[in-house]
């Protein structure tokens, strides 16, 4: 014969129970496991100064050719600077808001940056020749010298004025890009 179960006891409920918090002091400032991810995207901040640096070098050609006539060498060495860091103020803010907190994003608009200046002055420098000596003397310049532009870039501008406006423009994006990201 088999023996019957002892009489059981109604299950008391278990008491409630509290989620396990860590201790949020200082040194400790996020959940545990990973810390949180970096908002921003370093491919939106490429794109975006990628595109306001190709525009921006047009902008700045398409002055240069508006004003070669009335412009003098302290004038275009000016506009030059004051361009560098309008492109700054501006390729580095949407780099900062883009990139967000993360300063690897902030190098290729920078150099971007840098390269539209460059390449606003050496373009400007093409447009100018094309509409005061046509296509012949672009070709003459194409077949017996065709660094003119780059050489302009570096004489016209006494070589430490065009490295300060790539100085600016780089130095100044980067800058800017560092403050905008760091506020969001």
């Amino acid at each position: 014969m088999s023996q019957p179960w002892p009489p059981q006891q109604p299950m008391q409920p278990a008491p409630p129970m509290q989620p396990m918090q860590p201790p949020m002091g200082p040194g400790y400032p996020y959940q545990p496991g990973f810390p949180p991810q970096r908002r921003g995207s370093g491919a939106k901040a490429f794109l975006l100064g990628w595109l306001i640096s190709g525009v921006g070098a047009s902008v700045f050609a398409g002055l240069l050719l508006a004003s070669y006539e009335d412009l003098s060498k302290v004038g275009l060495r000016i506009m030059y600077v004051v361009f560098g860091l309008v492109l700054a103020l501006t390729v580095g803010a949407v780099a900062g808001k883009m990139g967000g907190p993360n300063p690897g994003a902030y190098v290729a608009p920078a150099l971007l940056a840098m390269a539209a200046v460059f390449m606003g002055v050496c373009n400007g420098f093409v447009f100018v020749l094309l509409d005061a000596g046509g296509s012949e003397a672009f070709e003459a310049m194409m077949e017996h010298e065709p660094g003119a532009p780059a050489e302009f870039w570096w004489k016209g501008l006494k070589g430490g004025i065009a490295l300060l406006g790539l100085a600016v423009a780089g130095a100044g994006t980067f800058g800017m890009a560092s403050l905008t990201g760091k506020r969001r």
